[in-house]
């Protein structure tokens, strides 16, 4: 079998190539002594592993599109069976097979090793989200080679983001797969034998995030009042958010009917030219843990929201809102919402993120914009106990050191290149400078609206 493609980084090799180049990293893997590593040793290690694993996914997609040739077994069932995969990774085999004969560039580019596995299955889940209309797959296939390049060049989480935006660019905003999403939702639930109760349920993105939110802040009502009497096991020393307590709020939701904090709630966060002026390349309509939120829909929970403005610079800052106060306002936590989506050090989602004060609170730190990152639990605990430090320039840039104080990663704000995205929309759109429609606000500002 011979692949071709038409983008930079993958050859016309074939699988004798592939194999070749599995057999040369498989050699080198097997020749470690991983014991031995120094920190340089065990980072060509770990990029030579990940090299075997793209390839030998790639070698499954090939096998998965032959068996489709074949019209016997699919391949789905092979995989379970003679494979040992699990239902949901054979599922998820049979669809990189199919994307081989679709979009041959990205099927060339999974065979080579050069698009990872997760970013294929966005692309096949992204393909499966315009199958309502055979005209918005014919769009979507005929971006071959654009979607190739991004799939081999963008991280996972990035290029689902550019997926979703081209998704909603060729569909009627995704409207029809969010209203087919919806009639698939279930919940059951039944009696077993030894007298407990069981249930599941399956639900759509923003159903789901409207649970998931009403459950943590009911659960947090119940660990901060356990803490003020004392009641074990919370006892101050670290209250672990498990599924014990979750099911506690589930029965006290059900009970009062509303839960302790009123009525669930979602946070949305959208740019003010999608809100009035529909959707664009550079738009941002997400919840606040990232899932993409059709126009319409924003649009109705508009009429019954508590809205936030936010004003941003072209580099991607929202203004400071600076309180004498330890804890983050509302309004602070509305502002950093808009620009971090995650832990600003891992992909932990934002809402399960702890405020952390650059300038620690004890050492004179404000509780002001310009002092405050999201971080998650685990880095959070590493700034303040484990020897590590963080330090953050004008443009919000932050650079995090080891207890060594060496360098481990330098990361841009994350709403910097978005913000100049709609910078420079909005500056075609109108035909004019921004200055001149802006008056005294900074140059490219941009308002966000961060919904609850």
């Amino acid at each position: 079998m011979k692949t071709t493609s038409a983008f930079d980084g993958v050859r016309p090799e074939g699988l004798v190539g592939v194999a070749a180049r599995l057999v040369e990293h498989a050699d080198l893997l097997a020749g470690l002594d991983i014991g031995g590593l120094d920190e340089d040793g065990a980072i060509t290690a770990v990029r030579s592993n990940e090299k075997v694993v793209r390839l030998l996914g790639g070698i499954s997609a090939s096998l998965g599109a032959r068996l489709g040739d074949l019209g016997g077994l699919s391949a789905a069932d092979v995989f379970s069976t003679a494979g040992r995969l699990s239902d949901g990774a054979a599922r998820s085999v049979e669809r990189r097979a199919a994307l081989l004969g679709v979009m041959p560039n990205v099927g060339a580019g999974c065979v080579a090793g050069t698009i990872g596995c997760e970013n294929v299955d966005s692309v096949a889940i992204a393909r499966h989200k315009l199958r309502h209309d055979s005209s918005w797959l014919e769009a979507f296939d005929a971006r071959d080679v654009s979607v190739a390049r991004k799939a081999a060049r963008m991280r996972p989480k990035a290029f689902r983001a550019w997926l979703g935006e081209l998704v909603s660019r060729i569909s009627d905003d995704g409207e029809t797969d969010v209203a087919a999403n919806k009639q698939l939702n279930k919940a059951s639930i039944w009696h077993t034998k030894e007298g407990r109760w069981r249930g599941r349920f399956d639900l759509d993105a923003l159903a789901g995030e409207q649970v998931k939110n009403a459950l943590a802040a009911e659960a947090r009502s119940i660990v901060a009042q356990a803490q003020n009497v004392g009641s074990e096991p919370f006892d101050g020393s670290g209250v672990h958010h498990g599924e014990r307590v979750d099911a506690e709020a589930l029965v006290g939701l059900i009970g009062s009917g509303n839960g302790a904090r009123g009525r669930a709630s979602i946070n949305l966060i959208a740019d003010l030219e999608t809100v009035s002026s529909g959707v664009w390349e550079g738009t941002l309509k997400r919840t606040g843990r990232g899932a993409d939120v059709p126009l319409s829909e924003l649009r109705r929970l508009l009429c019954d929201a508590w809205v936030t403005h936010n004003v941003m610079g072209p580099s991607g800052r929202a203004l400071a809102v600076g309180r004498s106060y330890r804890t983050a306002t509302d309004a602070q936590r509305a502002a950093l919402r808009v620009m971090y989506e995650t832990c600003a050090c891992c992909e932990t989602s934002f809402d399960e993120c702890e405020i952390h004060h650059i300038i620690e609170w004890e050492n004179g730190g404000l509780t002001d914009l310009v002092n405050l990152i999201p971080l998650c639990r685990i880095h959070h605990d590493q700034m303040h106990s484990g020897g590590w430090s963080i330090t953050m320039d004008p443009e919000r840039t932050v650079t995090v050191r080891r207890p060594d104080h060496s360098v481990w990663a330098v990361r841009p704000l994350p709403s910097a290149g978005p913000a100049a995205k709609r910078s420079q929309h909005r500056e075609r759109s109108l035909g004019r400078s921004v200055n001149s429609v802006w008056g005294a606000d900074p140059p490219g500002s941009e308002r966000s609206r961060s919904i609850e």
